[in-house]
């Protein structure tokens, strides 16, 4: 869903940028180790909409929890059209386990749900609907089967 609504910002003429959060949390190391931080944050602040998918699934650093604070307050104070959309299979009031640096994660979610649409899903997952199951039984060893 996250991904369609990215897809419908461009045919409108925006721009969507799309990325996992492991992705993101490697372009912040990356950026500290040769002193370019500045410089990626504002590339992730010019797209009119955002997509950080898989929140949950890796650890930020004291360091990247606050260059993720940066983002989401350089976001929020943006002008003009500025949409932010995280996924995640974790509540946000779990995440502390995924952000070291507890009070500029809780900044950032401060900002983050302050106009927040939430939207949870229940029920099956649509993946898997194309899955074939095999079953296969096992004769004992010497046993002869037709």
């Amino acid at each position: 869903m996250a991904e369609a609504y990215g897809r419908q910002c461009c045919m409108e003429g925006m721009k969507a940028y799309f990325l996992k959060a492991s992705e993101l949390n490697e372009k912040f190391i990356q950026a500290r180790r040769i002193g370019r931080e500045a410089s990626v944050i504002n590339g992730l602040v010019k797209p009119t909409c955002l997509i950080i998918d898989e929140i949950g699934r890796c650890t930020f650093d004291g360091p990247s929890t606050s260059m993720f604070f940066d983002l989401i307050d350089r976001r929020y104070e943006k002008e003009g059209p500025k949409c932010m959309i995280f996924t995640s299979n974790k509540q946000p009031m779990e995440w502390s386990a995924f952000f070291k640096g507890e009070d500029d994660l809780k900044a950032a979610l401060d900002r983050m749900f302050d106009e927040a649409k939430i939207i949870t899903f229940k029920g099956s997952s649509y993946r898997g609907q194309k899955r074939e199951v095999l079953a296969v039984e096992a004769g004992k060893a010497g046993e002869k089967t037709n």
